[in-house]
């Protein structure tokens, strides 16, 4: 895009406006309309050429908007010429005129374009010199009409051909052999011998050709043309070599329209055009065989002709209609829902065409186009598609973008399903689209339904909504996925929905839903490859730095992107407007826009779709983690001192689950529970992040106090929920921060809560691989009941930091900063303070540095000044509060 920069609007409006043209569907029909006028109009003497030029021109314009009657005018136009020819040619004229008027509003292309081929190799000088080309026209047409109408056009097309060529006893320029000793003598009524008229006589010449059209005289040709026409093309087909010709392009030109539809990846088109090699190959060997002469211009144009279609492949100029009319076909039998083939359309072309999602195309890949078109693996092993797939993820991540890129790629048929069009005021009136969707759908199997906002007709059912017309169409849903049973014509269901909470649970069993796929937000490769797709197709600054927008579009769609561009585009134009020439868009435009938008998805739609995934996800595919991300992982060597906790976690998770023979041989029951009390800011929390990073295995989260400000009824089903979600994804831990809120002592108040979390650590009983993992800075107010062995098997005191655990609290959080440092003195003259207050210290020094480096000087950092520092804080753990764990530890211990 970088030649548009610097442009003045007034050429790029020159050039937008060629382009609009050269998409304009009205142009085509033009050009293709004009040229059919022209060759009829050329071919049968009457018109002097400049004003069968005119003609032809104006029929043209008027197919811009109207193409059927623009073929209509140029017909009516050739009556004059056959009538001036003879009586006969006007009666087979009318004939031909009653023919088309039939079939102009359907097939007026086919028409205009049999006008081309057939006539073209009849043209006189200096139209001639393009009637080799007819070879390009047949196969424009096979492409753009379907494999089925190239016979309509490939069989008329030739016989024609080859008629008027024994009709008139003259060499055609497709070169297509005749024996003329076969068909002489000629007939006189038949010949268009006569010259064209002068240009001042056409218009008296008008009236003399349409009486002669009326001649009684020429009226007893009839008998005796018919008799030759007849004879003519029985003696072609049964006696020269009209029959192999006709079946040599019938089956050529069916094979350049049909195989585009059977091919995946790019130059289908020059692919399948290449199909028409094979005619110069087969005349050749067959002239051999027949003993008939081989014209080596027939495989000079074959050729050239393919180069055409090449040329334009590479371009981007798409021909090939062969899967939409399929699916066109396939839409007509669904009346009058409003249903798309996801086939149709632009946009990408294969699951490769979709930046970033990996995991998710992997998925798609083995699930779907595996078992319907590896036919030798179905065999071997039995394999067979999911009933279903349900994608679910934030609104803008390319759900239905996926589905169309996987429908180009398979070639089956693949139904975009509007939920809200299935829905209807009328009683029984939806249920019945449903049937009609899936009854069609098998009909016309393998193929793939989707439904798009699934959760429209997925909702859970409630006592409240049976005599909803919603549960009525769902069960109507159900029953059509379980109802088919049958062999070789698969029904593949797909549903997408942003909101996966709301789906009810009996669409989620396999045998429904095989495949449950998370759609994540993109990743940090994922973002940078949206932003380059979306700003390739427009004019950028050199100083657009796709990594920095990646990096800082953490959490947003590809929808969101999408729109950054869009409003950064936006600028540009508005600034090309005032300066009166093409800018590029900057960097700085781009920056604008990320400052003031926000990513649609917000925290809390992420952790609702982490729940559902943990609840429901089933997929092999695991999802690439970004790069950003991996950078911030915690690991067992970030958390300073805390050996015996550490070691706590390992044999609660790890052992049972690497040696589960040994735990059954010395019958060592795993570890329900692990308690953790102690100050504020001495690596509780840090502690579990860093399990939670290490070990691959469910980590749910429940802060208590975030809890209770929503109500103790809604606090224990969060509690209830949490516990299940545990059990049906072992191995897991669930960690429950501010325990104290929860299980408070139940001499303070509410006791339902308290309750509900005992009875569910005492249903972990016969459940391995869930261990609860309880944090509190107020271990005096728990309840007593939850202190007692066989709830919390480990109680741990997590002690401020000693000497040798602040030393290494230091050098984790200074880092490099700390080479040059006294990090043993630091630990000595940083008794009594916690982990946090170290990290505190740590940032203080290195925005020390920052402030340095603003104002301009080169950063110092010695150990006065740190020490300084240091002096200057005070440790935020009180004597009263250690107290207080000591009087806990005397009176219920520590449990390693």
């Amino acid at each position: 895009m970088g030649k548009v920069v610097g442009r003045s609007l007034t050429e790029q409006k020159v050039i937008t406006y060629f382009k609009l043209a050269e998409r304009s569907e009205g142009l085509w029909n033009s050009v293709l309309v004009f040229l059919g006028s022209l060759f009829l109009l050329s071919a049968i003497p009457f018109y002097p050429l400049p004003l069968a030029l005119f003609i032809a021109m104006v029929c043209g314009i008027v197919a811009f908007k109207y193409p059927s009657l623009g073929l209509l005018i140029g017909f009516v136009m050739v009556m004059p010429a056959l009538a001036y020819q003879s009586t006969i040619l006007a009666w087979i004229g009318l004939l031909l005129l009653a023919i088309v008027l039939f079939e102009m509003f359907d097939n007026w292309g086919v028409i205009a374009l049999l006008e081309i081929v057939c006539l073209a190799p009849f043209a006189a000088f200096p139209l001639s010199m393009f009637s080799g080309f007819i070879y390009l026209f047949m196969i424009w047409g096979s492409l753009h009409f379907g494999s089925r109408k190239s016979v309509i056009i490939s069989v008329p097309a030739v016989l024609l051909i080859l008629l008027l060529s024994s009709i008139w006893l003259v060499d055609n320029s497709a070169f297509f052999p005749i024996t003329k000793s076969l068909y002489e003598p000629g007939l006189d009524s038949l010949t268009v011998d006569k010259p064209a008229v002068g240009l001042g006589d056409v218009a008296g010449s008008i009236g003399p050709a349409f009486a002669n059209a009326f001649n009684l005289t020429g009226a007893r040709d009839v008998f005796p043309a018919l008799g030759k026409i007849w004879d003519n093309l029985m003696r072609l087909i049964f006696m020269d070599f009209g029959l192999f010709q006709i079946l040599v392009w019938a089956g050529v030109l069916y094979l350049v329209g049909w195989l585009p539809a059977q091919m995946r990846g790019k130059r289908a088109q020059a692919k399948s055009a290449s199909a028409l090699l094979l005619v110069p190959i087969l005349y050749f060997a067959m002239s051999i065989v027949l003993r008939f002469s081989f014209q080596p211009a027939m495989a000079f144009y074959a050729v050239a002709s393919v180069a055409v279609v090449a040329a334009m492949d590479f371009a981007g100029l798409g021909i090939s209609r062969e899967k939409e009319i399929r699916a066109e076909e396939r839409m007509k039998s669904y009346g009058k829902l409003g249903i798309e083939d996801l086939r149709l359309g632009a946009g990408e072309k294969s699951l490769d065409d979709v930046g970033g999602y990996e995991d998710v195309k992997k998925e798609l890949k083995e699930s779907i186009i595996i078992p319907l078109e590896e036919k030798e693996l179905v065999e071997a092993y039995g394999l067979k598609p999911p009933a279903g797939i349900l994608l679910f993820g934030p609104p803008g991540t390319g759900k239905t973008m996926l589905m169309r890129a996987l429908a180009k790629e398979l070639g089956y048929g693949f139904d975009y399903i509007k939920t809200s069009e299935i829905l209807s005021m009328w009683y029984g009136e939806s249920e019945k689209n449903v049937a009609e969707i899936f009854t069609n759908a098998r009909k016309k199997g393998p193929s793939i339904v989707f439904f798009d906002e699934i959760d429209a007709i997925g909702k859970k059912r409630t006592a409240d909504s049976m005599d909803d017309v919603g549960p009525r169409v769902l069960s109507s849903l159900l029953q059509e996925m379980d109802g088919y049973k049958g062999k070789g014509k698969p029904v593949i269901v797909v549903g997408a929905t942003n909101v996966p909470n709301k789906l009810d649970p009996a669409l989620m069993r396999p045998g429904r839903f095989d495949k449950i796929i998370y759609m994540h937000l993109p990743d940090y490769e994922a973002r940078k490859a949206i932003f380059k797709v979306h700003l390739s197709k427009i004019p950028t600054a050199p100083d657009v730095d796709l990594n920095k927008l990646a990096k800082m579009t953490e959490r947003y769609s590809g929808a969101d992107i999408k729109n950054v561009v869009t409003e950064a585009l936006n600028a540009a134009a508005q600034q090309a407007m005032a300066e009166k020439k093409i800018v590029p868009v900057s960097m700085a435009q781009l920056l604008n826009v990320l400052n003031y938008t926000k990513p649609s998805t917000t925290f809390a739609q992420l952790e609702d779709y982490d729940e559902f995934k943990v609840d429901f996800e089933r997929s092999i595919a695991k999802e690439t983690k970004p790069a950003e991300k991996e950078e911030k992982k915690l690991k067992w060597s970030d958390v300073a001192d805390l050996e015996d906790v550490k070691g706590a976690f390992r044999e609660a998770i790890e052992i049972p689950l690497l040696h589960p023979e040994l735990m059954e041989q010395y019958k060592v029951r795993p570890s329900r529970g692990i308690l953790m009390f102690g100050p504020p800011g001495c690596g509780k929390t840090l502690v579990v992040k860093a399990a939670a990073d290490e070990m691959d295995i469910t980590f749910l989260s429940v802060s208590g106090a975030q809890l209770m400000k929503q109500g103790y009824g809604h606090a224990v089903n969060v509690i209830k929920d949490t516990f299940n979600r545990a059990r049906e994804n072992t191995p897991a831990v669930v960690f429950v921060d501010e325990i104290e809120t929860i299980a408070p002592s139940r001499e303070s108040g509410r006791t339902d809560i308290v309750g509900q979390f005992l009875t569910e650590m005492d249903g972990l009983k016969e459940l391995k691989g869930v261990v609860v993992v309880g944090a509190t800075n107020r271990p005096a107010l728990l309840d007593a009941a939850i202190l007692r062995p066989g709830r919390f098997d480990k109680i741990f005191y997590v002690h401020p930091p000693d000497v040798k655990g602040r030393e290494q609290l230091f050098s984790i959080h200074l880092g490099e900063f700390a080479k040059g440092l006294d990090v043993a003195k630091l630990a000595r003259l940083s008794e009594g303070f916690s982990g946090a207050d170290i990290a505190s210290l740590a940032q203080e020094v290195k925005m020390h540095m920052v402030r340095e480096r603003i104002a301009g000087r080169e950063p110092k950092l010695d150990n006065d000044k740190v020490f300084h520092m240091l002096s200057l804080r005070r440790p935020s753990i009180t004597r009263e509060a250690l107290m207080e764990y000591e009087s806990f530890m005397r009176e219920y211990g520590e449990r390693h």
